[in-house]
C-alpha cells in the first residue's frame, strides 16, 4: 500500500507514488461528496488541481483516455446507462459505433454530451484532433 501523503503543506507532485495517493484521495473525497466551501471541498479541489498538473506535464497525449472511455466513466459516475447515451446520440446503432470506435460524433452530439455529462468538448473530439496532424 502506498505511503499516505501529507498535503497540508502544499507541494507539486513529483513522483507516480504521490500521483497515485492524490488519486486515490480525489476518489475519496468524491464518494464522500463534501459539501461546497468545506475543508474537504477545498482540499478536493487542491488536489484536483495538483492531479491535472502532473497530468499535463507527464502523461503523453496517446496515453490520456479515448472520448470513448471518458463518457462511460461520466456515465457510470452519474448512474446513467447506455439506453441514455442510445437516447442522446440518435439510438442504439450510433451509440454502439461510438462506443466501439468506428463512429465520430457529430457536433451537435458532441454538444449534447458536454451538456449532459459536463464533458468538455475536446475530450470528446481528441481523436479528431489528433487525425489532422497526419
Amino acid at each position: 500500500m502506498a505511503a499516505l501523503l501529507d498535503f497540508s503543506k502544499p507541494h507539486v507532485l513529483r513522483n507516480e507514488t504521490e500521483y497515485g495517493a492524490a488519486v486515490k484521495e480525489i476518489d475519496r473525497l468524491l464518494d464522500a461528496d463534501p459539501a461546497a466551501g468545506s475543508e474537504a471541498y477545498d482540499r478536493l479541489e487542491f488536489l484536483s488541481v495538483l492531479v491535472e498538473a502532473y497530468e499535463d506535464a507527464h502523461l503523453p497525449m496517446d496515453e490520456l483516455a479515448t472520448p470513448q472511455e471518458v463518457v462511460e466513466l461520466m456515465l457510470e459516475q452519474k448512474g446513467l446507462s447506455g439506453r441514455d447515451l442510445e437516447e442522446w446520440l440518435g439510438g442504439k446503432s450510433s451509440a454502439s459505433g461510438f462506443l466501439r470506435g468506428v463512429k465520430k460524433l457529430s457536433l451537435r452530439q458532441i454538444e449534447i454530451l458536454r451538456e449532459r455529462l459536463g464533458i468538455p468538448a475536446d475530450l470528446l473530439i481528441q481523436r479528431d484532433l489528433s487525425t489532422l496532424s497526419a
